[in-house]
């Protein structure tokens, strides 16, 4: 019988691309910027804390959906976070992100 390799989270990161990288590296300092949490990001995205806590090490794959939301919520275009960070972090207004979030809860679904 043929022994099974057990693959290592690294090297299931290794098949996310630079772009990719750049847009988990920009969430995360989005999501600092803006003082939330990785619940309040899910709860906006329609996601767990942990589908999205997944989606931050790389484990799974932000889709195009989940991106045109996360640039929503921050207020900037998807493609600019995925272009590194820069002052776009700056225009980050925290009270603002949770008032997009405040105001799902009456109004936006995201299936």
């Amino acid at each position: 019988m043929i022994a099974m390799e057990r693959v290592s989270k690294q090297s299931g990161r290794e098949a996310v691309t630079d772009l990719e990288l750049r847009f988990i590296e920009a969430v995360e300092h989005g999501r600092v910027r803006a003082e939330i949490t990785y619940e309040q990001l899910g709860r906006y995205l329609g996601l767990s804390k942990s589908q999205v806590s997944k989606r931050q090490d790389g484990q799974i794959k932000y889709a195009v959906r989940d991106m045109y939301y996360v640039g929503r919520l921050f207020d900037i275009d998807p493609l600019t976070m995925a272009a590194g960070l820069g002052d776009w972090l700056n225009n980050i207004k925290p009270e603002e992100v949770q008032a997009r979030i405040d105001d799902l809860r009456g109004s936006d679904t995201r299936a």
